[in-house]
């Protein structure tokens, strides 16, 4: 073999032979990325729609914080899946 045919073996990508890539790899995975997505969202969406209150007054907090944990919760239960499913 020459020196060329050894790099074009090494660049050819092979999966890792202890942790095969599966259809159940590729949800587990999926499951991790939307479980952590539906948590950011989230938190970002009660982070603004608490900024936006003006008056003190006018801050249904319990119903936002409520929705925000149930949704919190969620997402980190879609990623917990997914990681135990990976």
């Amino acid at each position: 073999m020459s020196s060329t045919d050894y790099l074009r073996t090494a660049a050819v990508w092979t999966p890792n032979p202890g942790h095969p890539l599966t259809w159940g790899g590729f949800f587990a995975l999926l499951l991790m990325i939307t479980g952590g997505a539906v948590a950011l969202i989230a938190l970002l969406v009660a982070y603004g729609a608490r900024a936006s209150f003006r008056a003190p007054r006018e801050r249904p907090l319990a119903p936002l914080l409520a929705t925000t944990g149930v949704l919190v919760l969620t997402g980190a239960g879609l990623t917990a899946l997914g990681l135990w499913l990976y």
